[in-house]
């Protein structure tokens, strides 16, 4: 199946674009994100890590708030 959606970040070092790409879009908007129920964020996050490289992974442990780990989706896309 062909990647459908390309992400763009710069690596932590600035000196380097990654180019991720997906099989499949993980949620439609912002107000999606902010309305989905705990276990459908936790999927998102879980897509976009199966993707990332290892370092711009998402944290999803038990620790982090379901605000944070909104934000860093939004920061990775």
């Amino acid at each position: 199946k062909p990647a459908c959606i390309a992400l763009q970040n710069e690596d932590s070092t600035g000196d380097i674009v990654v180019i991720t790409a997906l099989d499949s879009i993980p949620f439609c908007c912002h107000e999606d994100l902010l309305t989905m129920p705990h276990t459908s964020l936790l999927e998102v996050a879980r897509t976009l890590n199966a993707k990332l490289p290892k370092h711009m992974e998402i944290d999803i442990s038990r620790s982090r708030s379901l605000a944070a780990i909104r934000n860093d989706i939004e920061v990775s896309v």
